[in-house]
């Protein structure tokens, strides 16, 4: 299988999974070690999973309120990157030739508090990670859909990019069974 990095996974209609469901994820990795990627197309405050391990009153308040902050995945929730097709002063790497990936303190204060934060940027709270085969196997089962290119990462709205590209592949959320699989 060629590499899945700057491609976008998404997730089949029948996942069940809480953090996976109507998922899009960015890969923003993927080496024998792992595959590293970011989910993009879920506001931190409509995860209710996320919410609930919070004891931090005021992280609390804020991610439930807050549309800017988005849920990149279940590993590491309390760190933060900036996912950007700006560039940054605190790059961290080239995702690709256009999305990078910064941790730049001033960029993710301006999104948190600046009622015009920068374009084209997502500040996102945790990860998605892979075991070296463990996203392969998923795949072949059938719970991903690979998507070759990453242009609707700040083009579409994150609550519209999921169906859009799942009737991009033929598909009908109210149409498929509870059972895994492509055939």
């Amino acid at each position: 299988m060629d590499s899945l990095k700057n491609k976008l996974l998404v997730s089949m209609p029948n996942m069940a999974d809480p953090y996976f469901s109507e998922s899009v994820v960015l890969i923003c990795e993927d080496s024998p070690d792992g595959v590293l990627g970011l989910i993009i197309n879920k506001p931190i405050s409509e995860m209710k999973v996320v919410g609930a391990g919070l004891k931090n009153k005021f992280f609390k308040d804020l991610i439930s309120e807050s549309e800017k902050i988005y849920f990149g995945g279940p590993v590491m929730l309390h760190e933060a990157c900036v996912l950007s097709e700006n560039e940054n002063a605190a790059l961290l790497f080239d995702i690709s030739e256009k999305i990078k990936l910064s941790n730049d303190l001033d960029l993710i204060q301006k999104i948190l508090f600046d009622n015009k934060h920068p374009k084209n940027t997502k500040l996102i709270f945790g990860h998605a990670a892979w075991g070296s085969d463990q996203l392969k196997n998923e795949i072949k089962r059938g719970d991903w859909l690979i998507y070759n290119t990453t242009e609707e990462v700040f083009s579409m709205n994150p609550k519209l990019i999921w169906g859009s590209l799942i009737r991009h592949f033929g598909l009908d959320k109210l149409n498929i069974t509870g059972i895994g699989g492509v055939s």
